[in-house]
């Protein structure tokens, strides 16, 4: 048989091989063609790696416009893209909306497009000739390891899927009629897979590219996936295949076992934060996201000409020409914990009211993730004619305040429908601000984590790297297992470790200061709480709060987001451009409904997703997930 791959794959593996570094050879050298036939792709190793280097795009990053994030109570993706009909559960087979979406991770398609190059070079580099200094072994695990993680993310989506070990023809048609694999066989095929590339990865190798430690936090992920109750569940989980009828006990021992060699390599160390201030912390925490550091296990490497990102840009605030995208919700926003490990009460309610700033006394993690009224940002604003702060870093304005001259007549709508009008200005990050309102954050918040606020967004790439595995992971999956397991000890001394690095208090001491007791119902729900903190915008809490099966509660929450109205002191003046100053003015802030424009709504069937019409009409052996058809 003669597979020809086109040029432009070729290309694109070329561009991804930016990320890595490259090495030479004469393939490198060759006049391009339009086509390659697979007898030239697997003669020589450099064109087999490139290939391979091109699977690693199928690995979906979290770095982009609109990710699983937005599916959460952690976030509001502004601009819709199908994203409301999976919150609002209207989904179904024939209407798959986001999850069609190439940003969404498990999108059957691009993942099953994966796992045939992924088989396509197993299926043939034990022919590659050995050259030069390719170590083919090590390229063998790669490729496995890289078809375990597309399994792993597919699981994660739909449940139990089809095991597919041969890259198919069109001269296959009846070997494609391939049913579901349950959930265990699933395990089983993931776990093989990890373990053979851990056998022959090196322990380092360039960023981007996978070691035996990546494949080692891979088994940790998927054996803490389905050791988790909904696929114990007989009572919503329905489907069998979706069901794992093992001793999850073993699954949650051998999750804590995978996590805790990664701790104990030597090759990771959790990036120290502290300092003297909590500002001096989170700046610190703020470089654990955007730089390659002692934490990353495996991140996608971006550059700024042919693997590029646009983070910055797409989730940055509209006042600096950027598009507000996923937008953190109040109930996010004020689940971080005060800086003595406290959880704070109140303002997550519809009409809920504080005269007090609500964002002071946090713990660092809330600095260092969210973007919020008076909050610096990072950078000054351009001198476009609209530049109202004259901050040295950037001072965001999500509120509405009132000026004795230089204002205009604003208007306030307070959630009880009461009208304020008076001499002000809107904003310049808000929806009816001077700059691009159309982009403005509903929420009244926005996203900072993944983002280098230092760079102009608007104008420029960044080239933060996005973690696919972090050890802090690492951390709180051995403190889950631990739970689990009954092991609060220990559990507990994994999340000193994390706490103390951002200068936070022990878990005990926490868990006396919120009127909790040391025991495994509240030590499961502080390493959930610890989750939600740690890992935002990370692409787990979609996960997190379907296996724990907490998603009824969690994606029922009225989507809300804050109303900042800052009046006047009584003998005080003010004028534009405008600076967050507590002296000046007095700030209202009103929790505020956005069901007009997402009623969110948990249905049952949301546990899984929907499997493509085309794909069960194609392959009759497919069975569909409850509920979507």
């Amino acid at each position: 048989m003669n597979t020809k791959f086109k040029y432009i794959l070729m290309t694109a593996a070329v561009g991804s091989m930016m990320g890595f570094g490259s090495c030479s050879s004469d393939f490198m050298d060759l006049t391009p063609t339009t086509e390659y036939t697979q007898e030239q792709v697997f003669s020589d190793p450099a064109s087999t790696q490139l290939l391979i280097n091109n699977i690693y795009d199928y690995a979906v990053d979290g770095a982009r416009e609109h990710t699983t994030t937005g599916l959460t109570d952690d976030a509001y993706f502004t601009h819709n893209y199908g994203q409301i009909a999976v919150n609002q559960a209207t989904v179904s087979e024939s209407d798959l909306q986001w999850y069609n979406d190439g940003n969404c991770p498990f999108q059957w398609t691009n993942a099953y497009k994966g796992i045939y190059y992924a088989n396509l070079v197993l299926n043939n580099i034990d022919n590659v000739p050995a050259k030069g200094d390719y170590n083919l072994a090590a390229m063998k695990g790669e490729t496995e390891f890289l078809r375990a993680y597309l399994y792993t993310d597919l699981v994660r989506g739909f449940g139990g899927v089809p095991i597919v070990t041969k890259a198919f023809t069109l001269k296959d048609q009846d070997q494609m009629q391939i049913g579901r694999s349950d959930i265990a066989t699933c395990l089983d095929f993931i776990i093989k897979d990890c373990e053979d590339a851990f056998a022959t990865l090196p322990s380092t190798a360039l960023a981007g590219r996978a070691t035996k430690w990546a494949a080692k936090a891979l088994e940790a992920r998927i054996y803490l996936q389905i050791a988790s109750p909904l696929y114990a569940d007989r009572t919503v989980n329905t489907l069998a295949v979706n069901q794992y009828n093992g001793d999850r006990k073993v699954l949650y021992q051998k999750a804590l076992d995978a996590a805790k060699a990664v701790i104990a390599s030597g090759n990771f160390s959790l990036f120290d934060c502290r300092g003297a201030t909590v500002e001096a912390v989170a700046e610190k925490y703020h470089d654990i996201a955007i730089t390659h550091n002692s934490e990353t296990i495996w991140a996608k490497q971006f550059d700024l000409t042919r693997v590029t990102q646009n983070v910055g840009q797409q989730h940055g605030p509209n006042g600096y020409h950027n598009w507000s995208g996923t937008t953190p919700t109040e109930d996010f926003v004020m689940s971080f914990e005060m800086a003595d490990g406290s959880l704070s009460s109140g303002l997550t309610k519809v009409g809920e009211h504080v005269d007090s700033n609500p964002y002071l006394g946090r713990e660092p993690r809330f600095y260092a993730d969210l973007g919020f009224d008076g909050s610096v940002w990072g950078r000054k604003r351009a001198a476009d004619g609209y530049a109202l702060d004259p901050t040295p870093k950037g001072n965001l304005q999500t509120g509405t305040y009132e000026l004795s001259s230089g204002g205009k007549e604003v208007e306030v709508i307070l959630p009880d429908g009461t009208k304020t009008t008076f001499n002000g200005t809107y904003g310049c990050d808000t929806r009816k601000g001077p700059i691009e309102d159309w982009n403005g954050s509903f929420t009244g918040y926005y996203e900072k984590k993944l983002i280098n606020t230092t760079i102009d967004a608007a104008n420029n790439y960044q080239v933060c790297p996005y973690p696919y595995f972090r050890l802090s992971d690492m951390y709180l999956i051995a403190a889950e297992a631990s739970v689990e397991l009954g092991q609060l000890d220990d559990a507990a001394t994994y999340l000193d470790a994390l706490r103390a690095r951002i200068s936070m208090p022990d878990t005990k001491t926490t868990l006396a200061k919120r009127g909790q007791s040391f025991t495994q119902a509240d030590m499961r729900e502080f390493v959930r709480h610890e989750r939600r903190s740690e890992l935002a915008y990370e692409d787990s809490r979609y996960y997190d709060v379907r296996r724990w099966m907490i998603a009824p509660t969690t994606n029922n929450k009225e989507l809300t987001g804050i109303l900042i109205l800052a009046r006047l002191k009584p003998g005080k003046t003010a004028a534009a451009p405008y600076v967050h100053n507590e002296n000046t003015w007095d700030y209202h802030y009103y929790v505020q409904s956005l069901s007009y424009r997402e009623a969110r709504k948990w249905d049952n069937k949301m546990y899984f997703a929907p499997i493509k019409r085309d794909e069960i009409n194609r392959n009759t052996k497919l069975v569909q997930n409850p509920g979507m058809k």
